[in-house]
C-alpha cells in the first residue's frame, strides 16, 4: 500500500486524524460507523466523509455491511492520525510532524527562539542534513527511521536549575530512556556508549543534545534533545561488514514507527518531569 503522509503543523486535529487513530486502535478489527461516531460525538455521515478522505490519501480501508470499517494494512507513517492512536489529543497539541526538514534539532531550535513550549516535539519523515556526533552527518532516509527532537526549558519558578552543570547528565538519562523503550518493545537490551546505542556492537541510534545559553550568565535557556533511530534499513543499506544496524535487522521483523515514536515521547515526558525529583 502506498500512503500519502498527513502532517500536523500545530493546528486543531482533524476528524480524519481522529478516525484514523480510532481505526489503528482497533488493531485490525472492524469498527462500525455508529460506534465510531458515538466515540467521537460525530454523525455517521461525518465518519463516512472522513473515511473517504483517508482513502483518497491512500489508506487501504475495508468496509463490510453490518460490520463497519477496518484498516487492511496498519500504516507506518509518522503523522497526526497515527501518533494520535497512542497519544492524547492534548499531547498532540505540541507535536509537529514534517515531511522533510534539514534537521529536526535546527527546526526546533528556531521554534524555541519563538517561544515554543516546554515539551514541544518535532518529527520528520526524512532529514536532508541530519546532524550526528562532533558535527558529523546522520543519514536520515525517508520513512526508514525515527528522527525526533524534544524541547526542554528549565523552569526556575519551579526551582529547576538552569546551570549547565546540573544538566550535564541529560544525554545519559535520555539514552537510558531510549534503552528502556527499545527493550520493552523488542525484548532486546542495547548497550549505551557516549551518545550512541548499539545492538551486537553495531550502532542503530544516536543522541544529540544542543543548548541555547545566555552569554553573560552562562545559564541555559533551552535544551533540544535529538534522537535518531534506524528502524527499517536492511543489511544492503549498510554494505558488508558495516558498523551500523537497524531494529528490523536485529529483531527479524517489521517494527512500527508510530508506536516507537509515541513511546519515546511519553518516556521523554516522564524523564522531563522527574529530572529534579
Amino acid at each position: 500500500m502506498t500512503v500519502h503522509f498527513c502532517y500536523n503543523h500545530g493546528m486543531n486535529i482533524s476528524t480524519k486524524d481522529h478516525v484514523l487513530a480510532l481505526l489503528m486502535r482497533a488493531g485490525g478489527n472492524f469498527i462500525s460507523g455508529e460506534e465510531a461516531g458515538k466515540s467521537m460525538n460525530l454523525s455517521r455521515a461525518a465518519v463516512s466523509t472522513a473515511i473517504r478522505g483517508l482513502r483518497d490519501e491512500g489508506y487501504d480501508i475495508e468496509s463490510v455491511t453490518n460490520r463497519g470499517y477496518r484498516l487492511s494494512t496498519i500504516p507506518d507513517a509518522l503523522c497526526t492520525g497515527t501518533l494520535l492512536s497512542c497519544l492524547t489529543p492534548k499531547r498532540m497539541e505540541t507535536v509537529i510532524c514534517l515531511p522533510a526538514t534539514s534537521s529536526t534539532n535546527s527546526y526546533l531550535m528556531e521554534m524555541a527562539q519563538k517561544n515554543a513550549p516546554d515539551g514541544q516535539t518535532v518529527l520528520a519523515e526524512m532529514q536532508t542534513d541530519g546532524r550526528g556526533r562532533k558535527g558529523g552527518h546522520f543519514d536520515s532516509p525517508k520513512a526508514q527511521g525515527i528522527y525526533l527532537s524534544y524541547l526542554i526549558k528549565p523552569d526556575t519558578s519551579r526551582g529547576e536549575s538552569a546551570l549547565v552543570s546540573d544538566w550535564q547528565s541529560i544525554t545519559k538519562r535520555v539514552g537510558t530512556a531510549v534503552y528502556s523503550v527499545i527493550k520493552d518493545l523488542t525484548g532486546i537490551a542495547p548497550t549505551f556508549r557516549g551518545n550512541e546505542l548499539f545492538i551486537n556492537d553495531r550502532k542503530f541510534c544516536g543522541i544529540l543534545t544542543q543548548t541555547d545559553m545566555e552569554v553573560e550568565s552562562g545559564m541555559i535557556r533551552t535544551l533540544v534533545v535529538g534522537i535518531g533511530i534506524r528502524v527499517h534499513q536492511t543489511r544492503s543499506d549498510f554494505g558488508a561488514g558495516g558498523a551500523m544496524t537497524s531494529l528490523d535487522i536485529e529483531t527479524g521483523r517489521h517494527n512500527s514507527r508510530p508506536v516507537l515514536a509515541s513511546k519515546l515521547i511519553l518516556s521523554l515526558d516522564e524523564l522531563r518531569n522527574s529530572f529534579f525529583d
